[in-house]
């Protein structure tokens, strides 16, 4: 106020840091933090991390019982081997139909058989074609089947995509996960806790 007396504080002249700080409130977070899911559906077999885990990226953390993927694979195994049983069947039935239908244009050329068995042979001749390119459809389709089926094996191994901190496990032995619609998060990794951030 006007009527009090002027105070002076009195130092020595030095040279130092200007500090200013910041206030904020918030959650305290790490910088990067990458959430770990299953693609797949299945009961927790084993985890290898837990809270406070340090992990190296690519190390695997936990496994999913793969036994009924095992049981799908070998299904989508005895399907492509069954397709390709087919196709073998389709072309040595193109093979048949191929030769009777020369035979009956050879005939046909001189009237030997009547007109209408050749064209029978030739229907014949083209379904079987059009039978094979089926046949190999369904192979095709069987190979990839197969193919996904060895990819969905491989997802029951759940490997960290970076190294970090385990922050977050979601997810108990023996306990069933479910990926029909997204992933389930089943661990949250932060890649370093030395960088920190209030959100």
């Amino acid at each position: 106020g006007r009527g009090e007396a002027t105070q002076f504080t009195i130092g020595t002249i030095d040279r130092g840091d200007i500090v200013e700080v910041v206030g904020a409130t918030g959650t305290l977070e790490a910088v990067t933090t990458v959430q770990v899911g299953s693609q797949v559906s299945g009961t927790i077999q084993s985890l290898y991390a837990d809270f406070n885990s340090t992990v190296k990226k690519g190390q695997v953390i936990a496994r999913l019982d793969p036994s009924i993927l095992q049981a799908r694979l070998g299904q989508a195994e005895a399907s492509v081997l069954s397709a390709q049983a087919n196709v073998d069947r389709s072309r040595a039935t193109v093979e048949t139909a191929i030769k009777k239908y020369e035979r009956a244009k050879e005939l046909a050329a001189t009237k030997l058989i009547a007109e209408t068995d050749l064209e029978t042979a030739k229907a014949n001749y083209d379904g079987a074609v059009a039978s094979l390119k089926s046949s190999q459809a369904a192979e095709s389709q069987a190979v990839a089947n197969l193919n996904q089926a060895k990819v969905d094996l491989s997802h029951t191994i759940i490997d960290t995509p970076i190294d970090g901190v385990v922050i977050s496990r979601n997810v108990d032995v023996g306990q069933t996960v479910a990926a029909s619609f997204q992933a389930p998060v089943l661990f949250v990794i932060a890649n370093d806790l030395a960088q920190m951030r209030v959100n």
